[in-house]
């Protein structure tokens, strides 16, 4: 309630003095409400479709990360380096061959040459297998056990120190005909976790 000040002069005037504005409850409210209203961001924020966009791109991240963390989740090309658990495979060429005059495919396929590099990056001793890789010819899986007596350097089992490094041939077959082609390395013989590599 406003305060009454009487008139000190005899004719008895009495005079309300009123609030300063600031002082009033209503004032307050309005700044509240004008404090919740910017922090909202009405004014400068984003709207729905840049919030939406953001988070699309946040996903497209989080997805480009996961797949370079999870080496299973892509299929690498060749001269790509693959690594699982420090594990480094890379497959340096691909080559077709239908042989010579002395070993030659079986009818209607082809020999394919695959060279590749094993690292072991861990810190300790890795064993290494030709067994441990398949030839996938659309969807069929072969062993790459084949031999062409014109392929040196086939890789052989064995095993890596740490830091240590091995180059070799794998040699397998498939049809001609084929449209698709993978290596595949299995990552253990407990699971049908594999890394993959195009080879056409």
């Amino acid at each position: 309630m406003a305060k009454q000040i009487k008139d000190e002069n005899e004719n008895g005037n009495v005079y309300v003095q009123k609030k300063k504005f600031y002082k009033r409850w209503w004032f307050w409210l309005l700044v509240v409400l004008v404090v919740v209203f910017l922090g909202s961001g009405a004014f400068g924020g984003s709207s729905d479709s840049d919030s939406s966009s953001d988070s699309a791109a946040k996903s497209q991240t989080s997805s480009k990360k996961k797949a370079e963390a999870n080496p299973l989740s892509k299929v690498y090309s060749v001269g790509q380096k693959a690594s699982y658990k420090g594990y480094e495979i890379k497959v340096n060429s691909v080559k077709f061959s239908q042989g010579s005059e002395y070993n030659r495919p079986d009818s209607g396929k082809q020999f394919v040459i695959i060279n590749i590099t094993i690292t072991n990056h861990t810190d300790e001793s890795q064993d290494y297998n030709p067994f441990d890789f398949k030839l996938n010819a659309d969807g069929n899986n072969t062993d790459l056990d084949a031999i062409d007596t014109d392929v040196d350097n086939t890789l052989d089992a064995g095993s890596l120190d740490k830091g240590a490094s091995v180059s070799g041939n794998l040699v397998g077959e498939a049809k001609t005909s084929a449209k698709t082609l993978q290596l595949q390395y299995k990552t253990s013989i407990w699971n049908d976790n594999t890394v993959k590599f195009k080879l056409k």
